[in-house]
């Protein structure tokens, strides 16, 4: 399996006019540009029904491109979780929800959740993990000197038994980390995970924005991201935090006006001692 990263197409204007938000600061460079253009969220939904896994996408229009994706499940309960949420070069946003290794007679339904933009096209970098077999995976992919991500983008080989915990926008979005457990059944043969980020010159005012929710062990927990007054949502990311396995990704998921970013997840169908919780990620620009 491929452990270098795999390059999407890349359209860069040569002046790298940027508005980056780094740690609290917003730092700007000349010259200023416009409001990212035509930006709109598009959605497809599969089910519902009583099934191993199911996959769908959401696809830009034509002659647009990604700048983020999402994904939700609905009907799953801790019983399924969402173990892939991306940007693809096709300019899709692609979801994949899996039901835990006993599965489930719930029915159950999957959307993916694309984010579109007429503006200039990115580039789609992937950098896939080590394949293997250990209880937890952790992976990191990198945009090139002078641009920035718009989104986090994750995903799993065959996600039974596997748990997707992190995938995290860094703060100055250079980076997007993604990080992944096995469930408390484990698994015994290889498998990899993938970071992905859909990287470019930085849109005007773009900024991560974080919202955490409480630390404790309720069974499920939701928790909203909203963008600043003037700024919509260009691309999403979560956190679970002390899930160590036993927290079930449910949701992330943009607003219909693209105003904030919300993440839920549930604890698995025997729960967990653990006291945890869940953070979403806004990554917000100037629309």
């Amino acid at each position: 399996m491929a452990s270098a990263p795999t390059l999407g197409r890349m359209t860069f204007p040569r002046a790298l006019a940027a508005a980056v938000l780094i740690g609290t600061a917003l730092i700007t460079t000349q010259p200023a540009q416009a409001a990212v253009p035509d930006l709109q969220l598009v959605s497809r939904t599969v089910g519902p029904a009583s099934t191993a896994s199911q996959s769908t996408i959401a696809d830009c229009p034509l002659g647009n491109s990604i700048l983020g994706a999402g994904g939700e499940v609905v009907g799953g309960r801790g019983q399924v979780g969402l173990s892939m949420y991306t940007q693809i070069e096709r300019e899709w946003g692609s979801a994949q929800g899996d039901e835990d290794a006993d599965g489930t007679a719930n029915s159950w339904s999957l959307t993916a959740y694309a984010i579109c933009t007429s503006g200039p096209m990115r580039q789609s970098l992937s950098q896939f993990s080590t394949y293997d077999s250990p209880a937890e995976k952790a992976v990191t992919v990198r945009c090139p000197a002078g641009t920035v991500t718009t989104s986090a983008g994750s995903s799993v080989t065959d996600g039974g038994n596997l748990i997707l915990d992190d995938a995290v926008p860094s703060a100055d979005l250079t980076s997007v980390t993604v990080d992944v457990f096995e469930s408390q059944t484990g698994r015994t043969d290889n498998w990899h995970s993938v970071a992905s980020a859909r990287c470019g010159v930085p849109l005007p005012g773009i900024q991560r924005v974080a919202a955490t929710s409480a630390t404790d062990s309720a069974t499920n927990k939701s928790v909203t991201a909203t963008c600043p007054a003037g700024k919509k949502v260009v691309g999403t990311g979560h956190e679970i935090a002390n899930g160590k396995g036993q927290v079930l990704l449910d949701d992330v998921v943009p607003s219909a006006d693209l105003t904030s970013v919300r993440a839920e997840a549930f604890e698995d169908q025997d729960g967990t001692a653990n006291n945890w919780s869940i953070t979403a990620y806004a990554v917000c620009a100037t629309a």
